[in-house]
């Protein structure tokens, strides 16, 4: 192919394409492994496509390949250090609160056998180079209720008008996720106090590539106030204090900053949440792509795009005799007795039941349909079948295209929010490290998971789906916030006690006033207010490098 560095340096501020030794800008024909039956496909540019490099230079030739915008080409404005122009904030230059674990750690962690102990529950952490944290053996208060949790698949698929963005579909652990989960900033990443690890398989270790801590959840776990005609209107009141433990990682995959998230909450509740952060995949700006993304900078476009993170939960609630009971809200029209005066009306009530076989769903609408791992073997103090519910979240979503070429069978895991399965031994992982190559024959098929057997009273495995439609928008520039690319799932018991199993935490406050004196007393439990002072060191100073090993 002949030289069009030319065209090229006019078009994209200096930046020349020299022929067919530069591979940067290629269109080719790849199909098959034979290199030598490859061919230039065309160019694209200014949203139209060129077959041929006469075709291009004609329209330079033309005037047609001039650019509206022109990129800028200093990139300070991407960097995520201190923005001067933004303006200074008042008293910002105070340091921000923070939880450091003032009472000492509440847990405990056996490092060799990667063990963790903490308020009555307990599981064993486990890593691989592509998926990264697993956890087995998740058991509260003795009893198990997880075999396996962990990440299965990280999809990200984008949307555009333009060739490069319109076919990009990534499965980050075809990247080694795991690999890319390195150091923290304690303090920032990961609280003051932080039990940090490395992680490592058997070359390198990513120094505190692993963080876990106790953190204030800044609510009550429980609390009611007891009211009373007295000078402080109660005569009882009662809080408990809100606290998890939680483990975390955060895995850098090319552009994006995935924060993965497991709360282990006092109540017997497990929470599993992603954040994303990082470098939007973006487009060169053109005015008629609105529907496919804003403009965010000087001639870029932020990409519209989906991100589905799925996980796999091998529950056993009990025991591997499980099954998955649905319970539905419907609406009702009925009439009772004692209001003879409404007629017909309408309330609602719940239809149980229990689903029979293997298949992917989605959640209900307006969250009308609970679902619960129960056994149905093993009842509770009041004759309830025990087991855990699945609590959708905050943005709960699968992939908005489902026929697309690019993720045609080698993303079905990220197409419905919920599925089950029954577990079986050579179903271990949902997806491949090849899945990238080949979207419409997949070296491992999700669907094929789903064969229609029962699923009643048997080992099941439950797959689940956090991600977040990418609105994109100016304030993804220069990365996008956690604060609003954030998804979560949270198991609970349901009937799985026979009460509320805050009863028994010390870290709470229980106070009376007396009905005849009026004088106020308070029991702390044993656990007062410790005062100490604090010490915190420079993080930065403490960063490990990649050992090699």
């Amino acid at each position: 192919m002949s030289n069009i560095s030319d065209i090229t340096a006019v078009s994209f501020q200096g930046g020349v394409y020299f022929g067919a030794s530069d591979e940067r800008s290629n269109f080719s024909a790849t199909s098959g492994t034979d290199a030598s039956s490859y061919s230039l496909k065309g160019f694209v540019t200014g949203e139209k496509f060129y077959p041929t490099i006469e075709d291009l230079r004609a329209a330079f030739n033309a005037g047609e390949l001039g650019m509206e915008c022109d990129e800028t080409l200093d990139a300070d404005w991407a960097m995520v250090d201190y923005k001067l122009e933004l303006g200074k904030r008042a008293l910002e230059e105070r340091l921000a609160p923070a939880t450091p674990e003032i009472g000492g750690k509440k847990y405990k962690v056996d490092e060799k056998n990667q063990y963790v102990d903490y308020m009555g529950w307990t599981f064993y952490i486990a890593f691989t180079q592509t998926l990264g944290v697993m956890f087995y053996d998740i058991r509260f208060k003795g009893e198990r209720i997880i075999y396996e949790l962990s990440m299965q698949g990280a999809t990200a698929q984008y949307s555009s008008n333009q060739l490069k963005t319109a076919n990009t579909v990534y499965h980050d652990t075809c990247y080694s996720l795991g690999a890319e989960m390195g150091t923290r900033i304690v303090g920032y990443d990961c609280p003051w106090g932080s039990t940090t690890y490395h992680q490592s398989n058997a070359t390198v270790i990513n120094s505190n590539a692993l963080c876990i801590f106790e953190a204030d959840m800044n609510f009550p776990l429980s609390r009611h106030r007891y009211g009373a005609n007295n000078n402080y209107g109660f005569n009882k009141l009662g809080a408990v204090k809100g606290v998890q433990l939680i483990v975390r990682a955060i895995a850098t995959v090319g552009n994006y900053d995935y924060m993965f998230d497991y709360g282990f909450h006092t109540d017997g509740s497990l929470e599993v949440s992603v954040r994303a952060s990082g470098y939007l995949q973006s487009s060169f700006y053109y005015p008629i792509q609105g529907n496919w993304g804003p403009r965010i900078q000087q001639a870029t476009q932020g990409s519209l795009h989906d991100h589905i993170i799925t996980l796999k939960t091998d529950f056993d609630v009990l025991g591997t005799g499980n099954s998955p009971q649905v319970s539905e809200l419907k609406a009702v029209e009925q009439s009772q007795p004692w209001f003879p005066e409404l007629g017909v009306f309408e309330q609602m009530k719940m239809d149980i039941s229990i689903m029979q076989t293997e298949q992917q769903f989605n959640c209900a609408a307006n969250d009308e349909v609970m679902y619960v791992v129960l056994n149905p073997n093993e009842i509770n103090a009041w004759g309830e079948q025990q087991g855990y519910r699945i609590v959708p979240g905050k943005s709960n979503i699968h992939l908005t295209t489902l026929n697309s070429p690019w993720s045609l069978r080698n993303s079905e895991l990220a197409k419905t929010h919920l599925a089950v399965s029954k577990q079986r031994d050579t179903e271990v992982f949902a997806n491949s490290v090849q899945f990238a190559n080949n979207p419409a024959h997949p070296q491992q098929e999700f669907s094929k998971f789903f064969e229609g057997e029962n699923v009643e009273d048997e080992d099941l495995v439950v797959w689940f789906n956090l991600g977040m439609h990418h609105f994109t928008r100016s304030e993804d520039v220069p990365v996008t916030l956690y604060t609003e690319a954030y998804s979560s799932f949270v198991f609970a018991p349901q009937n799985f006690f026979d009460r509320a199993q805050d009863g028994n935490l010390l870290n709470r406050r229980w106070i009376q006033v007396d009905d005849d004196t009026g004088k106020l007393s308070f029991e702390d439990y044993g656990v007062g207010l410790d005062t100490c002072p604090i010490t915190l060191e420079e993080p930065a100073e403490h960063i490990g490098g990649v050992l090699t090993v």
